[in-house]
């Protein structure tokens, strides 16, 4: 059979069937006695199977080496491909959010439009200014579609360009919270305390009137999750924020970090404000000193040196009254540091 009858049975034009005998991949097996090319049966059953093959997303390149290795492993081939597939589904899906969120702006003249993708290209730059640039630009004018603000600050690790970011994007108010929240199930840690600043953020900048009690509860829950994080930076960050309002929830994990660290001075101030705040009677007060008092026990001087570096920050006289027991202690320093705080607090 001649090219052009194959071009026509087959559906390949002559210019590829051509092109693909350039490659190596099919031969005519046969010459005429004018020298035109002959494809045999075994020919053309070769053509349907590089198209076969192109059609499951395969390049030329990959078909030659599939057809040239007679115990090719089909399993191991279409991994690949299923996995290629899927790579580009994902990157249209990608295509597919970042037009759909252009287009709920709603801006309707182009130099709006070109703007507004001016700095959403900026703010997956590689330059750590120009996401900063554009994240400043975004906050002041609303220009950038909040769920693509969200993500890079998730993805941002650069801190005065994320400081930048969790300001735009606190812009938004309870509108960007659901976007952030995607960011607490992330495998990394660092996407996941990115969330939590952005959240804290938006909590602690929003008024509680345009936040409403739907995006607060939302946040709440993200930073009870946050105290059992795996991540020791995660509860740490949690607990001081959670803290800082006088959280109860906070205390353990505070109490830990106090005897343990990380951060062991933050968390004393910490627990020593909570205590202040509340008044000495108050429930998590007495829960603070009584777990204070246990700890004071501790058979560990670097215990006991860490629950008086709590007690210190912590007035009253029941603090007082735990600070002179450990003037009496075992440990030289310990008592003589103990001692002479209790002298300053009394005078």
């Amino acid at each position: 059979m001649l090219i052009g009858e194959v071009a026509r049975r087959s559906g390949v034009s002559a210019r590829m069937l051509r092109h693909y005998e350039s490659l190596g991949l099919v031969a005519p097996s046969q010459r005429t006695t004018g020298g035109y090319r002959e494809y045999s049966d075994a020919d053309i059953g070769r053509i349907f199977h590089i198209e076969g093959l192109r059609k499951l997303g395969m390049s030329l390149t990959e078909v030659g080496r599939v057809l040239s290795e007679p115990d090719f492993d089909p399993g191991s081939v279409l991994g690949d491909l299923i996995d290629q597939a899927r790579e580009r589904i994902t990157a249209e899906q990608r295509l597919l959010d970042h037009l759909q969120a252009v287009s709920r702006l709603g801006r309707t003249d182009g130099e709006s439009l070109l703007y507004t993708i001016d700095l959403m290209r900026s703010l997956v730059s590689g330059d750590v200014i120009q996401r900063h640039k554009a994240a400043l630009g975004s906050g002041v004018d609303g220009g950038m579609p909040i769920e693509t603000l969200a993500q890079a600050v998730l993805q941002e690790t650069v801190l005065n360009a994320a400081g930048a970011m969790r300001w735009a994007l606190a812009q938004a108010g309870a509108e960007a919270v659901p976007h952030v929240l995607k960011g607490m199930d992330d495998e990394s840690a660092q996407v996941r305390h990115n969330a939590l600043l952005a959240l804290d953020e938006i909590r602690r900048t929003t008024p509680e009137e345009k936040l409403g009690s739907r995006s607060k509860s939302m946040i709440r829950q993200a930073l009870d999750r946050g105290l059992d994080d795996v991540d020791p930076d995660i509860r740490c960050f949690v607990a001081l924020t959670l803290g800082d309002s006088g959280d109860a929830k906070a205390v353990p994990v505070l109490l830990d970090m106090a005897m343990n660290g990380p951060k062991d001075i933050e968390a004393a101030e910490t627990l020593g404000s909570i205590v202040d705040a509340a008044g000495p009677n108050a429930d998590i007060s007495e829960r603070i000193l009584s777990e204070l008092h246990r700890l004071a026990d501790s058979s560990e001087t670097t215990t006991r040196f860490h629950v008086l570096q709590v007690l210190l920050e912590i007035s009253g006289d029941r603090s007082d009254d735990l600070i002179a027991e450990l003037s009496d202690d075992d440990s030289p320093e310990l008592a003589a540091t103990a001692r002479a705080a209790l002298e300053r607090r009394r005078r």
